[in-house]
């Protein structure tokens, strides 16, 4: 519940920032900048895993980044008001290194909340992919619903407040159970997953792989709004978009539970990531406002799908004493290619919304081409 809650905010922030700039008449390209300014703190994941490695209790490091969420991202919004252009980027990138932690960090304690097995563990990762799905269906579809009744700011400063509880609900998790620190977990740090990836091509891949969707995903909160505009809808209901994704994605985890993912993680990534780019080439290829939301929804339903993979890929691949920083290093990549392709799409935007779609597509296929046709396995 705590983790739907905190995702909540995450899952509408990216499409409430457009909102917002669109309201002050800002062009894509300085939509896009802000919104790169609430994903790029993630680069710094390795930080926050070798943080969350190195406390005993991660609930309360998780728990406050929940509740700093809120008022980084309230100070935003005033800052927007206010046209402070410094304090708004200097506000949302502390909301951002709060969000890695919202995003990422609950993610991390996944293996402490469940039993060793690795059907019981899948299983988990599962639930953990459903809550992204109801967070990126219910943050959109607030924003879409109280900027409609009330205003663009109501809908933001309503959203933002869920991390609040959020956090006080995180602290009622159970104390993790500390084991007695070995002579390797003492001398993990990032030196030691540095090489832990150098010298394993599953890992390689499962990085490239994972950077790669995120930076074609990024994409569509970034031009929901103006798709709409292009279907000839108002702009608000770009939010409904990210909304039909948020339900794609919830309705891919819940398929997984029942059928939960059960080949070999490199595999599942090459699938699911083939699966992500029909998908996007569906949403390209929309010529009117409910096909494009139904490309939404069959690429929210293939992310569930990838994403679920990729936390099997990075927990069954990661050295022994440090999975935490090995989910957070991918998650940091993941993040920050999402951060420069939610710019990019910004800024193609000059060019056309068609523009910054093909670019995704073409990406994730280079990326497909270059793990699986180019990357050789290493035995």
């Amino acid at each position: 519940m705590s983790a739907i809650i905190a995702r909540t905010a995450t899952g509408g922030a990216i499409v409430a920032i457009v909102l917002l700039a669109r309201n002050l008449e800002l062009d894509g390209k300085a939509a896009g900048i802000l919104a790169a300014c609430l994903t790029l703190p993630h680069l710094l994941g390795p930080v926050y895993g070798r943080w969350l490695d190195g406390v005993s209790q991660p609930k309360y490091l998780i728990s406050a980044a929940a509740l700093s969420y809120t008022g980084f991202f309230l100070l935003a919004i005033f800052s927007f008001e206010k046209h402070l252009a410094w304090l708004l980027a200097f506000s949302l990138l502390l909301s951002g290194v709060c969000s890695s932690f919202i995003m990422g960090g609950l993610g991390t304690q996944l293996p402490s909340l469940v039993s060793a097995s690795n059907t019981s563990l899948r299983k988990a990762q599962s639930w953990d992919t459903i809550t992204y799905g109801v967070g990126h269906t219910l943050g959109p579809f607030i924003i879409a619903s109280l900027s409609a009744l009330f205003s663009t700011k109501v809908a933001v400063s309503v959203l933002v407040l869920t991390p609040m509880l959020a956090g006080m609900l995180i602290l009622t998790f159970p104390k993790k159970h500390v084991l007695p620190k070995s002579d390797a977990s003492l001398d993990i740090g990032f030196k030691s997953v540095f090489y832990a990836f150098k010298d394993s091509s599953a890992l390689v891949r499962t990085l490239v792989m994972t950077s790669g969707a995120a930076f074609s995903i990024a994409a569509l909160p970034v031009l929901a709004v103006y798709l709409s505009e292009h279907w000839q809808h108002a702009e608000h209901h770009g939010a409904y978009l990210v909304t039909a994704y948020g339900v794609g994605n919830l309705s891919g985890a819940l398929f997984l539970i029942f059928r939960p993912l059960s080949k070999e993680p490199l595999t599942l990534l090459k699938r699911s990531g083939s699966f992500l780019l029909v998908a996007l080439l569906v949403t390209t290829l929309s010529p009117s406002f409910v096909l494009g939301a139904a490309g939404y929804w069959l690429c929210g339903v293939a992310n569930a799908i990838f994403f679920t993979s990729s936390l099997a890929a990075r927990t069954e691949f990661a050295p022994a004493h440090s999975a935490a920083q090995t989910y957070m290093w991918v998650a940091a990549a993941k993040v920050g290619a999402g951060a420069i392709g939610a710019l990019v799409a910004g800024t193609l935007l000059i060019q056309g919304v068609t523009v910054s779609l093909v670019t995704s597509c073409a990406t994730l296929a280079l990326i497909l081409i270059v793990c699986f046709a180019v990357f050789k396995v290493q035995k």
